[in-house]
């Protein structure tokens, strides 16, 4: 399997390193680079290409990138980690999770799914969703309202009008209504509190989103790996 890689940046002074670590099958290669305020920028730039090199080398192409780098991912030719395909195959498992986290039992409550099209994902968890919830609104511009109606006659689902609002909101796009507890599904993804974890797998709590992502892109985990706990639970036994 391809290694991810991993660059930090500190505005310190040292010599950097380099640290390859298995998660799972999954190997990530951390480059770390040190560069202190008073440094020249062609020093800079030269141990830049330094961890550049070593990545590219390793056959990394897909690196988590520090905030406080002076280049960009772009810059130095890698491309970033989309997280946006995991949460919204896992939309249906999240908007329960948020339902659970309001003290609202399995089978009451009211979900909206949000969208600017009725995309494959939003028609996905829509079905999944339909045997656990007391009711759907299907907020996409054309297509919601037959697409509800589908869903009753499939489902027998009630077809809830905006009125009637919801607990909780799952946005597959920007645009459109809000309703309760919000779960942003697109982007750079906002789940209001909430987190996908894998509890068989120790990842480091800053990497766990990108790598969950990789693994999920790679197949190498599935939904039944995945639970949906609180941004403030904490991890690993007690």
């Amino acid at each position: 399997m391809a290694a991810v890689g991993r660059l930090i940046w500190r505005e310190e002074k040292g010599r950097g390193s380099s640290d390859l670590h298995y998660y799972g099958t999954l190997p990530v290669l951390t480059m770390t680079v040190c560069a202190p305020p008073s440094m020249g920028m062609w020093r800079k730039r030269r141990r830049m290409r330094r961890a550049v090199r070593a990545l590219y080398q390793a056959g990394v192409r897909q690196v988590i990138w520090p905030q406080n780098c002076p280049w960009s991912l772009q810059e130095a030719g890698f491309v970033g980690i989309e997280v946006e395909a995991l949460y919204q195959a896992q939309a249906d498992q999240l908007a329960l999770g948020a339902l659970e986290g309001l003290g609202i039992p399995l089978g009451e409550g009211r979900i909206a799914l949000v969208g600017q099209r009725l995309t494959i994902p939003l028609q996905r968890t829509a079905q999944r969703l339909c045997p656990q919830v007391k009711g759907l609104l299907i907020q996409v511009p054309g297509e919601g309202e037959d697409y509800a109606r589908w869903l009753h006659g499939q489902y027998g689902l009630p077809v809830a009008p905006a009125a009637a609002g919801a607990e909780v909101t799952v946005a597959f796009s920007p645009g459109g209504l809000r309703w309760g507890r919000c779960l942003e599904v697109y982007g750079d993804c906002r789940l209001d509190g909430l987190r996908l974890t894998a509890p068989g797998l120790d990842l480091p709590e800053e990497m766990e989103e990108p790598l969950l992502a990789v693994l999920w892109e790679r197949g190498e985990i599935r939904g039944e790996d995945l639970a949906v706990t609180s941004l403030d639970t904490p991890k690993g036994p007690w």
